[in-house]
């Protein structure tokens, strides 16, 4: 279902007055979408479990899909969007940022225990 809203907004975006996007789209056709879903940041759990001062500050994680990743991309503390899989590389689409849809290159982690 939140795949089918991602598509939606995408497809807003692209017919949309203002094209931001249209270099992201281009890259599309071809790829394998590999999880979607709400981007939140991912902050380390207090209580001495992991040590916070080499935490990487750009970890997020698609929640409920149990993908976490660093990546460049910025969308402040939680945002949309996508990860999509082309010639084996991986790359996050952000909806919602500026531009419209913007994209980057990101390394999957695994997720950490939040206890």
């Amino acid at each position: 279902m939140k795949f089918l809203k991602l598509l939606f907004a995408m497809c807003f975006v692209v017919s949309g007055s203002e094209v931001f996007a249209y270099g992201e789209i281009q890259s599309l056709p071809g790829s394998q979408i590999l999880a979607a879903g709400d981007i939140q940041q991912v902050t380390c759990p207090i209580g001495g479990k992991y040590d916070c001062l080499s935490w990487p500050h750009n970890l997020y994680e698609l929640t409920g899909e149990n993908v976490c990743f660093t990546t460049s991309a910025s969308c402040g503390y939680s945002c949309e969007g996508f990860i999509a899989q082309k010639n084996q590389v991986q790359t996050l689409y952000v909806l919602g940022s500026f531009p419209k849809l913007s994209s980057a290159s990101i390394q999957l982690f695994k997720c950490p225990s939040k206890f």
